[in-house]
């Protein structure tokens, strides 16, 4: 989202920054998570603090004012916000980290959707069969009946790209 928002803002990005049409975020805190202390402990006692962790608490300066500026240029993109619903395994105890509030952004344009895994295995996928595979490649099916819909064009590099991840 931050590099969107940098491409958008600066005049040697705007062209690359202008075709792009979707964001798929996979259990993505944009709201922060509840959980960011518990992380910073664990951080702390196994390989030491690690500065970012506060960025991620639900009352983050650092989150605010990313979703303060994206907000200005989410009206021109699709949003695909995944969230999990199996919880991790924390060692004490099982939490889902980011969850449905946590993930959404809450624009016109989002689409919040839930998968079948917990935070570590949201993006892992062990055949085309999995059922979460399948719902990130509806989704990007979705996305490119979109842009084809809209007269704009996929070129060619692209289309043998989802080609081949159809295939997998």
């Amino acid at each position: 989202m931050q590099a969107y928002i940098l491409a958008r803002e600066n005049p040697n990005l705007k062209d690359l920054a202008s075709r792009i049409h979707t964001l798929y975020f996979l259990a993505t805190p944009h709201q922060g998570s509840g959980l960011a202390k518990i992380l910073g402990n664990i951080l702390r006692v196994t390989c030491g603090a690690k500065s970012f962790v506060t960025d991620l608490d639900r009352n983050s300066e650092s989150i605010a004012t990313t979703n303060d500026s994206f907000r200005h240029y989410a009206e021109y993109l699709q949003l695909w916000s995944f969230y999990e619903t199996v919880p991790s395994d924390l060692g004490l105890m099982k939490a889902i980290i980011v969850d449905k509030a946590s993930a959404s952004l809450g624009y016109s344009k989002e689409w919040p959707l839930p998968l079948d895994a917990d935070h570590c295995s949201i993006c892992k996928f062990d055949q085309q069969t999995d059922g979460n595979y399948r719902k990130l490649f509806n989704v990007f099916t979705t996305t490119i009946d979109t842009i084809l819909s809209e007269g704009k064009t996929i070129p060619s590099k692209k289309k043998i790209f989802f080609k081949k991840l159809a295939d997998i």
